[in-house]
């Protein structure tokens, strides 16, 4: 049969494998409906077929697996076995009454039997289909780990999304990240995409340009579209804007993948070259109508890219004290939170994460911000350790710091206004120019190395005050947070001293 985008589907066998790049595992296994008496199973199949020809290919083994899952309770297996016997209310009730199951579940059991009882199938009941379309089931709640501000399923806030960009920015600087792991995280913290959206991404998808009055390059990726309306893959696209340090990842990875591709050779003329790359093609895409997208991660593999990488970062989460956990869906949430925050339209949020209205997003609407109202000395001593915004390391004297031999041009000073005084605070043990304000910007770099006896207790009441009189002052509150980050990453200089001195003293 043919699937709604135009493409093939084998069902005369036992396994019934869709055309879906957003998993290798899609498919329906009728063995896992054993014992279903032949006329339940002949309405069954004929139910599937039609979800396959009209709806995307995740949905029919969706539809299946709810049905395999009947197959655990206690009305359902026994009624549709027994020849002869009408499939009751009774197994509805007990899912919706006694097991509480999601409102997802029961409106797809819902589906299959009045789609089935209408078209007079032998073991459905019209009667039983009448009454069921009666119920109010009622909808999942939307939006609750966004608005309960969940630490495990909701948005990340900002000191966990500074922690983590942090430690990537350091893994990025130290090489011990692949490209491939870098670009998928930033990508996702960047667009809030699905993992989909970047499975289905290619080389050719990058498009630079180069502006003709400055000669700087601004980097686009073409980002395949995937909601319903487009029944093909990379039929429809959306071009979104890459700031210069993500831009110039993702070229990098497309690079390293065509030289791979010139090195290695490619397996097969008529695959593409996917932007995250397969070690081998996947045969069952390769054997398939789909075969052009066999060197192409699925959305499975790319959510378990994404999440392994953060979990080798080694991040911990500033508000719980344990290792951050991130799945796409976290930072989507998180995406959509902060356009809004920073004064986005519903109508904008909704475009810019490619929904098609606005009533996914409205439910983001009452997060509250995670400023802090007052951030002093004392707590941001206490919420260093977890704020991660502090990556370098702390050197004893300029001695020992890497360049700490060149001097005064790598040293990294903090003008003390109220003293009228430039002293130095540590060694940049970085060999290019970067162009970043100083020292500012230094706490939170993976080359910057503070000397021990550097005056950093001063700088820390420096930028406490400075904030102080940003908040005084009714300056947005996303500046304020951007002050908060390099507190946090000051006052960890400041512990991480104390901690020396002390381990000298013992």
């Amino acid at each position: 049969m043919i699937d709604r985008a135009g493409l093939k589907v084998d069902c005369t066998g036992p396994i019934w494998r869709m055309n879906d790049l957003a998993s290798a595992g899609s498919r329906i296994d009728w063995g896992r409906l054993p014992g279903v008496r032949d006329e339940v199973r002949s309405a069954t199949a004929d139910y599937l077929v039609e979800l396959i020809r009209t709806h995307a290919p995740v949905y029919a083994p969706t539809a299946f697996g709810v049905l395999s899952r009947m197959m655990g309770t206690d009305a359902f297996p026994r009624q549709v076995a027994m020849p002869g016997t009408t499939i009751g209310f009774e197994p509805f009730e007990e899912i919706r009454i006694l097991r509480r199951w999601s409102a997802t579940y029961l409106h797809h059991y819902r589906m299959w039997y009045v789609w089935c009882a209408r078209r007079d199938y032998p073991g459905f009941d019209r009667a039983v289909a009448d009454r069921l379309d009666e119920v109010s089931i009622g909808n999942d709640p939307k939006g609750r780990a966004v608005l309960s501000d969940d630490p495990r399923d909701g948005p990340l806030t900002d000191l966990e999304t500074t922690a983590l960009a942090n430690a990537l920015r350091a893994a990025d600087e130290l090489g011990t990240l692949s490209p491939m792991e870098s670009v998928a995280v930033w990508l996702f913290l960047a667009l809030g995409s699905n993992p989909l959206n970047l499975a289905l991404l290619r080389a050719d998808d990058y498009q630079p340009l180069s502006d003709p009055g400055t000669g700087a390059i601004v980097h686009r990726l073409k980002v395949p579209r995937i909601k319903k309306r487009h029944a093909k893959y990379r039929t429809a696209f959306k071009t979104r804007k890459l700031n210069p340090e993500i831009g110039a990842k993702v070229a990098a990875l497309v690079a390293a993948n065509e030289e791979r591709a010139r090195r290695d050779g490619w397996p097969h003329g008529d695959f593409a070259m996917p932007l995250f790359v397969r070690a081998s093609p996947r045969s069952t895409v390769a054997e398939s109508d789909h075969r052009a997208f066999a060197m192409h991660l699925d959305s499975t593999e790319v959510r378990t890219l994404l999440i392994n990488t953060v979990d080798k970062l080694g991040v911990i989460s500033p508000r719980t004290g344990e290792p951050l956990r991130v799945v796409p869906r976290r930072l989507r949430y998180t995406f959509i939170t902060r356009f809004l925050r920073e004064g986005g339209s519903l109508k904008a949020a909704a475009e810019a994460a490619d929904h098609s209205d606005t009533q996914t997003v409205i439910t983001y609407v009452n997060l509250r911000g995670d400023l802090v109202p007052r951030l002093d000395e004392a707590l941001a001593l206490q919420m260093a350790p977890m704020g991660m915004a502090f990556m370098g390391m702390v050197v004893r004297s300029e001695a020992e710091a890497v360049r700490g031999d060149v001097g005064a041009p790598s040293r990294v000073y903090h003008h003390a206004r109220d003293r009228g005084a430039i002293e130095p605070v540590g060694t940049c043990g970085s060999f290019a120019f970067c162009g970043l304000t100083a020292p500012t910007a230094c706490y939170e770099c993976v080359r910057f190395q503070p000397w021990l006896d550097g005056p950093h207790d001063e700088v820390l009441r420096t930028y406490v005050a400075r904030r102080q009189d940003m908040m005084d002052r009714g300056v947005d509150e996303g500046q304020v947070r951007t002050m908060d980050r390099t507190i946090l990453a000051v006052a960890a200089v400041v512990r991480q001293v104390a901690e020396f001195r002390q381990g000298d003293a013992a």
